[in-house]
């Protein structure tokens, strides 16, 4: 296996290498739906976009490793794995953080998890030394029901840091809850060019910035970051004023677009302007985007422990959750080099 460090230490019968992401789409799509018919939403994010993301692993310093099973004389797609550079941080006092992520078709279950979480890590510590980097974090949210991950996590030293909801919420024609009557004071309008993604950046830092985990990107990174995750739709934009002063944004995309459902990927608001309604009227435009587009379902991504309201507001708009994740992480230091006196 090149380009990814050591092979996982695998059980008999299994192979590892480094899968190329067009010729080996097909062996790596396979996995990926059979893992989510076991553990993903309905309307989980769909194969096409993991394999865009898993087309820049190598690109960024990360590493992706497919495991197949190679008994009887044909290769079996059985497992794929990757680890992601998700924040850099040069130039800034945070530690850098890679994601990792351990897959395995169902057919597998309860045999790869440990091995795949083992070079994972390794490959995390190949890059920080590699790097130069004192410590790095590293960090995945596997499904909760994905026992056999979640094991292997905690005993390679990862702990539970947080817990996320995929909140759902179904879309009719005419739906009562796609509103659009603002409340006073509140103006929205899109966003179409540099500008106005450059003032959704400067929104997006003040009403995330009290946020657990939040990263204060620069406006490249942030836009950079975006593009790759796919499903950028900028008719989806929109600015929020209050009073005549911008305050909040929603930014939906089309990710979800081939399942028939929309996606809210941000929405937030100036911790001085919450409480007048704003958020609430955001997602009701949302909503009626979708219902305009004959979307049958909106979609986002919370964390469960929100401080700021954000699940009461989703469950009060008929937003319930369909799938958990727990986040679990550990930081990864330089081990200390012992000098021998002279």
């Amino acid at each position: 296996m090149t380009g990814a460090g050591r092979p996982p230490a695998l059980p008999a019968g299994y192979t590892a290498r480094t899968p190329h992401p067009v010729t080996d789409a097909e062996a790596l799509r396979a996995v990926l739906v059979g893992f989510a018919a076991s553990y993903g939403a309905p309307h989980s994010q769909p194969p096409e976009q993991v394999l865009a993301r898993l087309g820049t692993t190598a690109a960024d310093g990360g590493g992706t490793v497919l495991v197949e099973r190679t008994d009887g004389g044909t290769a079996e797609p059985a497992a794929v794995a990757w680890v992601e550079v998700r924040d850099v941080a040069h130039g800034t006092d945070r530690e850098p953080t890679l994601g990792l992520d351990v897959r395995v078709a169902p057919a597998h279950t309860g045999l790869l998890e440990a091995a795949l979480v083992t070079w994972c890590l390794d490959r995390a510590r190949d890059w920080r030394a590699a790097d130069g980097r004192p410590a790095v974090r590293v960090e995945t949210d596997p499904h909760r029901e994905a026992l056999p991950t979640t094991a292997a996590l905690a005993a390679a030293g990862l702990t539970h840091d947080r817990t996320y909801w995929r909140m759902e919420r179904p879309l009719t024609a005419g739906d009562p809850g796609a509103q659009t009557a603002a409340p006073a004071g509140v103006v929205v309008r899109r966003v179409a060019d540099d500008a106005g993604r450059r003032l959704v950046h400067r929104l997006w830092l003040t009403s995330f910035a009290d946020h657990h985990g939040f990263e204060p990107l620069d406006f490249d990174e942030w836009w950079t970051r975006w593009e790759r995750r796919g499903g950028t739709d900028l008719t989806q934009w929109w600015v929020a004023d209050l009073d005549g002063e911008p305050v909040g944004h929603c930014i939906g995309d089309a990710r979800l677009a081939d399942l028939g459902g929309g996606y809210v990927r941000s929405l937030g608001v100036d911790p001085a302007a919450r409480g007048r309604g704003v958020a609430r009227h955001l997602l009701g435009l949302a909503f009626a985007e979708h219902v305009r587009r004959d979307w049958t379902f909106t979609q986002l991504f919370v964390d469960a422990g929100n401080e700021t309201g954000a699940t009461q507001l989703y469950r009060s708009v008929g937003m319930v959750p369909v799938e958990v994740k727990d986040e679990y992480a550990v930081r990864i230091v330089a081990e200390p080099t012992t000098r021998v006196p002279s």
